[in-house]
């Protein structure tokens, strides 16, 4: 780390914040998910979250199909509750429930009730395209403690499934050392990426500027807990500045579902950026692409980054989304790459309100050139043969952001950028009579 001048502990904090951006499918890569707010139960006090299990219908026989619920809190960060007694307590509006949208089948049309799984009081039918599944009130689910399709190996610092394998660094978890994908015959895995970095540059006006890079934090995944989709897992944050360690008490998370990574962040910033602010402070991310990839720019949903766009004394436009990238309401991002013809895709949800503020990806692909504009090396390894996106925070409000960062495997038909639009309805009035 280099500091030029003096320092200030309010906006090195402040600006710390803005890194957990960096690290946060038919059958569909991406599962769905539905928040215990959008389904609708007619009492969903009385409904306890080991009580929930999902069912499809095939001809006249029912299965059950995994599904995993996780609590959040009520700013929706993922929660890893000390005491397991957590599972029998009632649905949230904030538990988040996961599951295969691939094995959703035929339509229930409320004949032969009497041969339903379980005994349910409640129904909730959930369709997506036309295909359906249906979450009962049940006896506890019975494919709660289903294998684990993703496994965790702490020595090797190695998370891996059948479709990619992520080895993350030993004192900074929120870095990589590798990522590789799997082959199309699923019988090896292809290197796509390593050695990955990050660089936040803020800088203050009439003050200084802070260089912050990967070695200045320690990032640790200190929580984890497994389900029957996935392994999900909780960050703890410390700073570096000086002789000093600080805690800063920041909580991300990470999902690692069987063929897809989910990466929902949020951000509280704690002062206006823009008040403290010049153009030029912003977040680096860079990688070294393998041999085997091919980085498909054309077929790529994102700009490259102008190169004065980092000159604090600039005086030109600054940076905004292009709007064939953005909705009304979000700005989606995509770099799609192949590994040996496996194809794999890194998306960004961002909220349009902080993209026109200049918080997107821009594309870096000279970074030497980048390095020479801002007279500072974007991390620890050679500028040469590496790729980044740059994150501009210089106007960023004080409050808190949110967006999601996904990766996935678009050969298994996932759409919509890992959002689907899955219809809920309550359909009780199905369930067989209680007898008198």
């Amino acid at each position: 780390m280099s500091i030029r001048t003096k320092d200030s502990w309010r906006i090195s904090c402040s600006i710390l914040v803005l890194l957990t951006s960096l690290w946060t499918s038919a059958s569909y890569s991406c599962p769905g998910l539905l928040l215990g707010q959008h389904l609708p139960f007619n009492d969903r006090s009385l409904i306890n979250r080991n009580r929930l299990a999902l069912y499809v219908k095939s001809g006249r026989s029912w299965h059950p199909i995994p599904m995993q619920l996780d609590p959040l809190d009520k700013e929706g960060s993922l929660q890893f509750p000390k005491n397991p007694a957590w599972k029998s307590d009632p649905l949230t509006l904030n538990d988040r429930l996961s599951f295969n949208i691939d094995r959703f089948s035929e339509r229930y049309d409320g004949k032969n009730a009497d041969a339903l799984p379980c005994g349910p009081r409640e129904m909730v039918e959930l369709s997506y395209q036309g295909k359906y599944a249906y979450l009962m009130t049940c006896e506890p689910d019975p494919l709660a403690n289903a294998g684990r399709p993703v496994t965790h190996e702490e020595a090797r610092r190695t998370v891996t499934s059948n479709d990619y394998s992520y080895r993350y660094t030993a004192t900074n978890h929120l870095v990589f050392e590798q990522i590789q994908v799997a082959s199309h015959d699923g019988k090896g895995m292809i290197p796509v990426a390593r050695d990955s970095d990050l660089l936040i540059v803020s800088d203050v006006k009439k003050f200084f500027t802070l260089y912050f890079d990967s070695s200045d934090i320690d990032a640790e995944i200190v929580h984890k807990r497994q389900g029957p989709l996935g392994l999900m897992g909780g960050m703890e944050f410390f700073l570096h500045i000086l002789a000093f360690k600080i805690d800063m008490q920041l909580l991300p998370e990470v999902n690692f579902f069987e063929d897809s990574l989910f990466m929902p962040m949020s951000m509280t910033l704690p002062v206006n950026a823009a008040k403290y602010l010049r153009r030029g402070s912003g977040i680096y991310y860079s990688w070294v692409p393998e041999k085997d990839v091919e980085w498909q720019w054309d077929k790529s949903e994102l700009d490259e980054l102008k190169l004065e766009l980092l000159n604090p004394n600039g005086t030109g436009p600054l940076s905004m989304p292009n709007p064939k990238h953005c909705n009304a309401r979000f700005c989606h991002y995509t770099i799609v790459g192949k590994a040996k013809n496996r194809p794999f895709v890194m998306n960004f949800k961002i909220a349009r309100k902080a993209a026109e503020l200049g918080f997107f990806p821009q594309l870096i692909r000279d970074v030497p050139a980048a390095e020479k504009k801002i007279n500072h090396k974007l991390g620890k390894f050679p500028g040469e043969g590496r790729i980044a996106i740059y994150f501009e925070t210089a106007r960023l409000p004080e409050g808190t952001h949110t967006w999601d960062f996904w990766i996935y495997f678009p050969d298994k038909n996932a759409n919509e950028q890992c959002s689907f639009k899955i219809k809920r309805e309550n359909v009780s009035q199905l369930l067989p009579r209680p007898r008198p």
